[in-house]
């Protein structure tokens, strides 16, 4: 886990000097969406997916002694609403 933190961390800082209108967020357990990994800000799609991608593939989750599949998902143009307890509202969702 200290390895995927690690990883997480390099990728979110690795877009900081660009406009970022993309943020991405890593399900370890595509079956447990209350449970996600901000990967960071992109300035695109494509930065975005490949990222998660990237870390879905390094990605070991196991439930009951058995490896389970991760998910992901960019959004464009996020905030965080108050309204929602500060949950991300994004113009819109890709995968």
């Amino acid at each position: 886990m200290n390895k995927l933190l690690f990883v997480v961390m390099a990728l979110s800082l690795a877009g900081c000097d660009k406009a970022t209108e993309w943020k991405g967020w890593v399900y370890p357990n595509r079956n447990a969406l209350v449970v996600d990994l901000p990967i960071g800000a992109f300035s695109s799609l494509e930065e975005c997916r490949k990222s998660a991608r990237n870390i879905l593939d390094h990605l070991n989750t196991y439930v009951d002694g058995e490896k389970v599949q991760g998910d992901y998902e960019c959004g464009f143009k996020c905030k965080p609403k108050e309204d929602l307890g500060g949950m991300n509202l994004c113009e819109k969702t890709e995968r």
